[in-house]
Order: C-alpha cells, then structure tokens, then sequence
C-alpha cells in the first residue's frame, strides 16, 4: 500500500460569515428561513443517513446546475468544503480546504459549485435532510485526492 500524505483540518464552529464563500448557513430562526435555490426548477427532497465513520475526506463532490441544501436532524455533524472552482491539481490546494461543525441548530445550502464531503456523524450516526436539484445524479463532478494527488483530509475536532 502506497503512504498518502495526510492534510489536517481544524474544524471551526458554523458562522455565516465564516461559511459566506461556500454557501449560506440556514438557522433554524423565522426571520433567517429564506433559502436561495438555485438552478433547476425541480427539486429532489430525501433522508440520509449515515453511520460514523472516520473524518478522513479522500475526495470532494461539486454539483454545477443547483444548490444542495443539508438539515442534520439532532446530532452534530462535520463537513469539509473548499471554494468553488478550485482545481485539485496539486496539493497546495488542500489549503483552501475548511471543516465547520454543522450542529443541530442550522443547515447549510452549499453555493453552486462548491466543493464538498458530508456531514458526516460526530457521534455515531445522523440522519440528514438533503434538497438538491432533481437531475444531480447528472450533476456531480468528483475531485479524487487520494487517488490524483496521494493525499487525504483528516478533520480535528
């Protein structure tokens, strides 16, 4: 098995200011409930659930023609994201990459083209609420780093 070069990440709490290039940050609050779909017309609204796992990112997704909206349901969560249109050419990249720790007090809607892996689980599982453009299984470019470029992201906490 080959070594791969391990890129640590400290998680940061979600802020709007702090999350503000890669999307907006959805509180659960009534004044703040306004979320700004864009792209397609049709939307796709599911659960997800996901078991914990280690916060160990080896790639990114980034979706093009809409947003993607996340709602964790009760559990804390963490999830990477680096600005859209970074190319992952190298491993300099790995520097635009920040973690947030998305609880259960807000969601996110992540910004057309930003790049992404989770939420994932702090604890041992979470189910997610997921609105996203209906075509995104046509809308999903993968950056694979550790396969291209040797390297994973591993979160601290």
């Amino acid at each position: 098995m080959n070594d791969v070069d391990v890129h640590w990440v400290q998680a940061e709490p979600l802020t709007k200011e702090g999350f503000a290039p890669f999307g907006q940050v959805l509180a659960r609050e009534p004044d703040e409930a306004v979320i700004e779909l864009r792209g397609n017309e049709v939307f796709h609204l599911n659960i997800l659930t996901y078991e914990r796992k280690p916060l160990r990112c080896d790639h990114l997704n980034a979706h093009y023609n809409a947003t993607q909206a996340l709602f964790p349901m009760g559990r804390p969560t963490v999830l990477v994201v680096a600005p859209p249109g970074t190319e992952f050419d190298d491993l300099s990249k790995l520097d635009t990459i920040r973690a947030f720790v998305v609880d259960q007090t807000a969601g996110v809607n992540l910004a057309i083209g930003t790049w992404h892996w989770g939420p994932y689980p702090i604890g041992d599982r979470v189910d997610l609420i997921n609105l996203q453009g209906a075509d995104f299984a046509h809308d999903n470019d993968i950056a694979c780093l550790e396969r291209d470029l040797g390297a994973v992201v591993e979160v601290r906490l």
